[in-house]
């Protein structure tokens, strides 16, 4: 079968250069291989007209993973055409050429193509967005207002930097401030209603911001505008009176003596009422008579008009009331992060630093520009000719407005017949991003607004869906039609399904969802069902003849079961690949070079050295500890190093010869000293498994970036190390084992035999509330109100929120399942309480209802596989 062949109608339409196309795609249609058919074209029709030096290619995409396979694939098929015979490349160029078959010029110009495209690399850029705007700040950082030198600074630095920015605007506030006392009571405020301890999730929230105040000039304007619309949104324009005329009061203390055999409610209406005249108690007391714990009248009142009219005038009061504590307390969050983001912007500016936030914000400034952008984009080493998008859906707002600026200008000469093209593929079921401002409402409304552009110059752009899946057996995607249609999940989600055909029509496979598991022991019922997750992976493995490769374990964190899992399955010999992120002052084998420098820096810190005699490096017993201790408890002002002189000298030499050296060397040479005396590096790969070495490896590199760049002995090291929570992100190995990863880390990938194992956890209701929405006209200025009470307003703004949410939730399933090529198993694990929309609550209540469903009462089991008849 040829390539054509294999390309659908719609995927044929989508992969000509010669259009402008807008794809919506289904999970597993191959949207990656049409992207990839595209620019094989382009390149190849290019090469054909002999404009491959001035015709450039800019295909941008999600993930650094992404560009990278986008990169490898591309050259591979260029890499083909060069070396192919005749017979062979005109086989390879059935869909790409426009002659049927190739000609001779046609198989002239592919060998061309992959010799120019390596003395000319830059004809074709695929890079990230966040590539895509560094190279044009490096490039150009004058006219984008940065210095030159500009460093790019992620990961443990960056926590370390807003950590040293929030430090620098508490503690010398009177000096750098632009208003002081609004900073200064805003903190006090904060600390009043949270405590010290909300410090670490302050910091998140006030950078979570930061991207508002970047694009204001003026942020004096800007608060005032804030606080105009947020008291609009909090019906505080018009204030509530707060008195109760005491003739209302003394009437309704009349008529309540007047009623006969009051009930005891009655009474304390009498009671609390007079007490409430002589000023003996406050409103709060008051209101309790009137409004239940919620804030809503209570039922016992309602019947009585004289009562109920009270308890209306009370609870009107009791909202205003809450609604301008959370207007007060959101203004202190946005005063606070007006300073933090002039703080945070000028602490980069003294390094010369930049985040991935500024590359998109700097640029994103740069394009406002018209004339400016015109001249930067002209000043490239190749014009830009086609530009490619690739998982649309996962670009936000700010992401977009780049897009469409390069959109805008993309088409301006009016020509019909220009070469330039248009390229955009996502999928909004897909979109999982949220919390890095990922908007499946802006991928849409990009479309719209990017064809109103184009069309100005005489040009239009397709929609094109893809739906035929190549990926999933029918059991899987029929149980994913059924359940994302269902009218339930629908309603209650917002999930809109785009029906999938399935390619591999006939081919067996299943569905197997089983009921909550549950435990009598309590205490320790995450490891039990740890234990039966690892049964039946081995028996998959034993009996039915998979690889452990083949199998992928999705969580919605890494959290209770991540760690446990990985543990149980090496334990019974099964290979696995690893977590897909790894925390490194978590990580077992960074830990105990963390104790080792521990107790170099404090020889009398016990602990330390007992972790350090318990690890790789010594591999002392439990008794062996306990025979320390022992000594120790026994001597007079000993410690247990002091111990070790009699009980163990050559372990106290060697560490005497550690702790010489840790005076002296920088956390680099030193770690590198520890790891290779007593070849103590192999030691810890032979206990621990060859996994250890990439988080080893990164952790070296860390110690090597510190050494270079930051002053300080090994105690700094471990308080920036520590500060900086060090995460280590890693590309999961298919090969090595059974991969356990969350979702989030999974989109992109598929596997033969696919768990669902966290399927309880219900998302929790964020603290900032984004009301955007509630202003049409703010798209210069972002609202949000801090949830801090539950007026009626903001329950109502926060269901919607939480709307957004648990509609981001399913699509997170959505991306879970159709991660399956075979086999999908969907576990759960009772919880204390199992929310009636989390992901188990809901397929098992729809699923069961599925027709042709093999059912009982612990399993479902949706499948075409005739031995399961």
């Amino acid at each position: 079968m040829n390539q054509k062949e294999k390309f659908s109608l719609n995927q044929d339409i989508a992969s000509n250069p010669t259009e402008n196309i807008w794809v919506q795609a289904n999970a597993g249609t191959g949207k990656t291989t049409v992207l990839i058919r595209r620019l094989l074209r382009i390149l190849f029709r290019n090469s054909c007209r002999e404009i491959n030096k001035s015709s450039g290619i800019l295909c941008l995409s999600y993930t650094n993973a992404a560009a990278g396979e986008m990169r490898n694939r591309v050259l591979d098929g260029l890499r083909n055409w060069s070396k192919a015979s005749d017979d062979e490349l005109r086989d390879l160029l059935s869909g790409i050429s426009e002659n049927e078959p190739a000609n001779d010029v046609d198989l002239a110009a592919a060998r061309r193509v992959f010799f120019s495209y390596i003395d000319n690399p830059d004809m074709l850029k695929i890079k990230t967005i966040h590539g895509f705007c560094e190279e044009i700040l490096r490039r150009f950082p004058i006219e984008a207002g940065i210095s030159p030198t500009w460093s790019l600074v992620s990961g443990a630095a960056q926590t370390v930097l807003l950590q040293d920015a929030f430090n620098k605007m508490i503690n010398n506030s009177l000096n750098n401030a632009k208003n002081i006392q609004n900073t200064m009571d805003a903190f006090s405020r904060i600390i009043d209603i949270k405590s010290e301890h909300f410090l670490s999730d302050l910091n998140n929230m006030l950078l979570s911001h930061y991207k508002s105040f970047f694009q204001v000039e003026d942020t004096n304007k800007y608060r005032e505008y804030f606080i105009d619309k947020t008291k609009h949104i909090l019906n505080l324009d018009t204030p509530v009176s707060m008195d109760l005329p005491q003739e209302n009061l003394i009437k309704i203390i009349d008529y309540a003596e007047n009623i006969k055999k009051p009930a005891q409610y009655v009474i304390n209406i009498i009671n609390i009422t007079k007490q409430y005249i002589d000023n003996s108690v406050n409103f709060e007391k008051y209101k309790d008579l009137y409004l239940t714990s919620k804030n809503t009248i209570r039922s016992i009142l309602e019947k009585d008009s004289v009562f109920s009219e009270e308890a209306k005038r009370v609870c009107e009061i009791q909202q205003y009331l809450l609604n301008k504590k959370v207007f007060d307390n959101t203004l202190s969050l946005f005063d606070l992060a007006m300073d933090f983001a002039d703080t945070y912007k000028t602490i980069k500016q003294e390094r010369n630093l930049l985040d991935f936030e500024d590359l998109i914000l700097y640029t994103q400034r740069l394009f406002r520009k018209p004339d400016v952008m015109g001249w930067v984009l002209s000043q490239l080493d190749v014009s830009i000719s086609h530009i490619l998008v690739d998982e649309a859906q996962d670009t936000s707002p700010q992401q977009w407005n780049i897009m469409k600026m390069l959109a805008g200008d993309f088409f301006t000469d009016g020509d019909k017949e220009n070469n330039r093209s248009l390229f955009v593929v996502g999928d909004t079921k897909q979109s999982i991003y949220g919390f890095q401002n990922a908007d499946p409402v802006a991928f849409a409304e990009s479309r719209a607004d990017i064809a109103e552009q184009i069309q100005q110059n005489y040009r239009t752009i397709k929609e094109i869906p893809l739906d035929q899946s190549f990926r999933s057996v029918e059991p899987v995607l029929k149980t994913v039609d059924y359940f994302f249609s269902h009218p339930s999940v629908v309603a209650d989600t917002g999930f809109h399904n785009n029906a999938h055909v399935c390619y591999r029509r006939g081919e067996p496979g299943f569905v197997e969802m089983h009921n909550l598991l549950t435990y009598e022991d309590k205490t320790h019922k995450n490891r039990l069902y740890v234990y039966d997750i690892a049964d039946k992976i081995e028996k998959l493995i034993k009996d039915d003849g998979y690889k452990p490769s083949d199998i992928m374990v999705l969580l919605q964190k890494r959290g209770s079961f991540a760690g446990p899992l990985l543990i149980e399955l090496k334990r019974r010999g099964i290979d696995v690949a690893g977590s897909d992120r790894i925390k490194l002052p978590q990580f077992p084998a960074v830990k105990d070079l963390l104790h080792m420098v521990r107790f170099c820096i404090d020889n009398n810190n016990d602990y330390g050295l007992c972790c350090v005699l318990k690890s790789p490096f010594y591999r002392l017993k439990e008794q062996d500890i306990f025979n320390l201790c022992k000594i120790k408890n026994e001597s007079e002002n000993a410690s247990v190093f002091d111990c070790l002189t009699e009980y163990n000298r050559d372990v106290y030499d060697d560490l005497n010869d550690i702790i010489e050296k840790s005076k002296t060397l920088a956390p680099y040479s030193f770690f590198e000293y520890v790891l290779h005396k007593n070849n103590n590096r192999e030691k810890i790969i032979s206990a621990m498994g060859k996994h250890v070495i990439d988080p080893i490896e990164e952790f070296m590199s860390m110690c090597l970036a510190y050494e270079r760049t930051q002053p300080g002995t090994l105690r700094h090291f471990i308080k920036w190390f520590i500060t900086g929570d060090s995460e280590v992100k890693r590309d999961m190995d298919e090969s090595a084992g059974v991969r356990i990863m969350t979702v989030h880390g999974s989109k992109g990938l598929a596997s033969p035999v696919v768990f669902l194992i966290d399927t309880v956890y219900f998302p929790q209701s964020e603290s900032t509330l984004n009301v955007n929405y509630l202003d049409k006209n703010s798209d210069d200025y972002d609202l949000w109100l801090w949830k801090t009470d539950d007026s009626d307003i903001i329950q109502q703004i926060a269901d919607k929120n939480k709307q957004d949410a648990i509609a981001e939730y399913y699509r997170l399933l959505y991306v879970a399942m159709t991660r399956t090529r075979d086999r999908l198993y969907i576990y759960g694990c009772d919880a204390n309480v199992v929310n009636d929309l989390s992901w188990h609550r809901k397929l098992w209540s729809v699923l069961s209802n599925i027709a042709d469903a093999r059912l009982d009462e612990n399993t479902i089991r949706i499948t075409n596989d005739t031995k399961f008849d």
